[in-house]
């Protein structure tokens, strides 16, 4: 059951006190979430894009990525700027096309990005057009569970999974689906970039490629 406040302990002095001081130092401050939340933008500490996942998945990323590794994303934005800066390759596919229009411009040369509707199942397959192998398929756009379900078709043998919004009860399936073909997972929970609610960023691996 979801514990829950209420406005009256705001008021309690202690509890007020740490709530100021949430603004000038600790956690939310160190990570920049301050600045993302008032921004809407997906932005370290430092003003720069990150995904807009887990800070915890982030801490776990970090220095584990190289330019020998290829990525594929459902849903593009500042996780594609994130990701190739660090990266060899990245091939995004966004349903949204006032959006695509918008971050196309600012996308450096190694990403390639296509607008694509959800409509006929162009989105989800579109991982399946071309005959090209991923290290890393971020699974954050529509159509999550058909999504995943192709990529475990274009992996590379040490090719894993990102799923953001784990904790959503409809992913449920996604679990119980990937399991079966022998993958397990790392769930990271907590705060997001932005968000004031407990979310979950998962990788799904198999025992030796992670």
């Amino acid at each position: 059951m979801q514990k829950e406040g209420s406005y009256s302990t705001l008021l309690k002095p202690r509890i007020f006190r740490g709530l100021l001081s949430l603004g000038i130092k600790g956690y939310f401050v160190q990570k920049g979430w301050l600045n993302a939340y008032l921004t809407k933008q997906a932005i370290s500490v430092s003003g720069d894009p990150i995904p807009w996942l887990t800070y915890s998945f982030l801490d776990f990323l970090d220095g584990r990525l190289n330019k020998e590794l290829t990525l594929f994303e459902y849903g593009a934005g500042n996780s594609t700027l994130f990701f190739a800066r660090q990266i060899q390759f990245v091939r995004s596919v966004e349903h949204d096309e006032k959006w695509y229009n918008k971050i196309k411009a600012e996308l450096p040369s190694n990403v390639e990005i296509s607008y694509v509707p959800v409509e006929n199942q162009q989105y989800e397959t579109a991982i399946l057009e071309a005959d090209r192998y991923y290290d890393i398929v971020l699974v954050d756009g529509r159509e999550r569970l058909k999504c995943l379900k192709n990529a475990v078709k274009r992996l590379t043998p040490q090719g894993v999974i990102l799923l953001d919004d784990a904790e959503r009860p409809k992913y449920k399936e996604a679990f119980a689906y990937l399991k079966s073909l022998g993958f397990k997972y790392i769930p990271f929970s907590g705060i997001a970039i932005g968000a004031i609610h407990d979310k979950q960023t998962v990788v799904f691996y198999k025992v030796g490629n992670c």
